[in-house]
């Protein structure tokens, strides 16, 4: 049942349908009376009436039919949602015309009512929105909040990371010798453990510790909320000025919320009285924050973690399904490894400048299936052209990553995994979102993916599974989850290790790194920083 039928069917849901009756009525009067546009908006779909094509874009892999939609309107196409014109770019040129070259007035997020006010109520920077909207409230809110996080993740400090990266590298390794089957429950373990240490000061072993599974349903309550399309009270917000007992979003907008207040306090205060050094108390100490509540910093950390162990796990995950659909790159890899490094030491990131294929395998990976396949959306913050086609000010503008990477034109045969197609330093991809609105964390990502992905290569084979008979175990690589970010349905492979040799260096480099990681202060030292 969709959450429309869900209001109409709920006590006082005549209440509902007269506010929605109301706004149907203003949004078709404008459509009907409003004055002829000097230039027209961009094609798309037929829409009906009110709606608009809100029940064209379907629930399982909504980005596909968007790329279909740019096959057959061009790389510039326009969807109504509700109230909100939708502008979906569905090529890498459009993209960085627009998102890119104008960052400026695409660095704007639209209003979210679900996400950004019911469930983070406006303490989510992934949707904040840019001064030019706020300017009348005299904040600033997520140019500050880019500063601050600036201080922890910035280029320079982030190279202080690769140490601690390194070890927690070696126990994922070490975790693939052992347990090869669990490799999704170690790539999570990997992800957790760096950016929870980095947070607040505290790393996690297992993977499964009662921390790590409360800010992992933090992140999978964000995520669904903040899925374009999902909830009504986006297409329509006058709809939130319902009393909570007709609006069953509220209700979910509040659970969500106060669990997340409740973790993101409790994990901010742990870490200000830990020993050692982590972002946390690097943020909290500095001159700007002294403007932000307890409360906001707490939230401000927590995103910084929300945002960087969700992405990065994908990306492995996404990594083993490409090797195993192409297993040319792994051998080239291997090759290129076996030449650079050889089989007595584990490759380290000061390998990284000899290692050029397995570099280009990290933007393959993050151009092949991008972790939010749908993109982020922007909003354009004055009325601006492009193509002959009118976007007006307070449009929702969209980046269909999957549509762009799969654009033939930019990357020829797009849907093979071709990690060559690198060699040209000039390409680009945009995994990382667009302009000004970039992940923040991306240079931690990328040493991350890096390093993972140089051992992989460098120490296992990665094969199909096969049933006790001997038969193949399938893998579809097209079945992704579905939401915000999108991930490989889990399935099985076989990960061996290559010999017996880098089983041994495996197991001396855990002896050494298991000793290090026993104490935390030791690693990430205030002194340092």
């Amino acid at each position: 049942m969709s959450l429309t039928q869900t209001i109409f069917s709920l006590p006082g849901g005549s209440t509902a349908a007269l506010i929605l009756l109301v706004l149907s009525a203003g949004i078709l009067a404008q459509q009907l009376f409003r004055g002829k546009d000097p230039l027209p908006l961009p094609p798309g779909p037929p829409r009906l009436p009110i709606v608009g094509n809100s029940f064209q874009i379907p629930l399982i892999n909504p980005w596909r039919k968007q790329a279909e939609w740019t096959k057959q309107y061009g790389p510039i196409y326009r969807l109504k949602l509700g109230k909100d014109t939708v502008i979906v770019l569905g090529t890498q040129k459009a993209a960085r015309d627009l998102l890119e070259k104008r960052s400026k007035i695409y660095s704007s997020r639209p209003r979210s009512v679900m996400a950004g006010e019911n469930v983070s109520r406006g303490k989510q920077s992934l949707i904040h929105p840019s001064y030019v909207e706020i300017i009348l409230m005299k904040c600033d809110k997520w140019r500050m909040h880019r500063r601050l996080q600036g201080q922890v993740i910035n280029q320079n400090i982030v190279n202080k990371y690769k140490g601690f990266q390194d070890l927690e590298s070696i126990q994922l390794i070490k975790e693939l010798v052992d347990r090869p089957e669990g490799f999704f429950d170690s790539f999570h373990r990997y992800n957790s453990s760096v950016i929870f240490a980095l947070a607040y000061g505290k790393r996690m072993p297992r993977g499964d510790e009662e921390d790590v599974v409360a800010i992992d349903e933090i992140t999978s309550n964000f995520l669904y909320s903040a899925r374009l399309g999902t909830w009504i009270v986006d297409s329509f917000p006058l709809l939130n000025y319902l009393p909570t007992f007709v609006a069953p979003w509220k209700r979910i907008g509040d659970n969500f919320y106060n669990w997340a207040e409740k973790m993101h306090t409790f994990n901010r205060d742990e870490a200000l009285q830990r020993k050692g050094w982590n972002w946390t108390k690097e943020i909290a100490r500095t001159k700007e924050a002294q403007n932000v509540s307890p409360l906001e910093l707490a939230f401000m950390v927590g995103f910084l973690y929300e945002a960087g162990s969700d992405s990065t796990t994908i990306a492995l995950e996404i990594f083993i399904l490409a090797l195993l659909k192409h297993p040319e790159a792994l051998k080239r890899a291997q090759e290129e490894l076996d030449r650079v490094v050889g089989p007595d030491r584990l490759p380290t990131f000061d390998d990284k400048d000899n290692l050029p294929y397995v570099c280009n395998c990290v933007d393959e990976v993050l151009r092949w299936r991008s972790p939010s396949a749908g993109g982020v959306p922007h909003v354009v913050e004055e009325d601006d052209e492009y193509m002959g086609y009118r976007i007006p000010k307070g449009a929702i503008v969209v980046g269909n990553l999957w549509s762009i990477h799969q654009d033939p034109e930019a990357y020829p045969n797009p849907t093979k995994f071709m990690p060559e197609r690198w060699d040209d330093r000039e390409n680009v991809h945009y995994g990382f979102g667009f302009g000004r609105r970039a992940c923040p964390g991306r240079h931690i990502s990328s040493n991350s993916l890096f390093v993972n992905y140089a051992r992989i290569l460098w120490g296992f084979n990665v094969e199909y599974a096969k049933n006790s008979d001997g038969t193949v175990i399938p893998v579809d690589e097209w079945n992704m989850t579905q939401g915000f970010m999108s991930r490989p349905v889990r399935y099985k492979a076989s990960i061996t290790p290559r010999d017996a040799k880098r089983v041994e260096v495996i197991d001396r480099a855990w002896k050494g790194a298991e000793m290090q990681l026993q104490d935390m202060s030791n690693i990430l030292k205030i002194e340092d920083f």
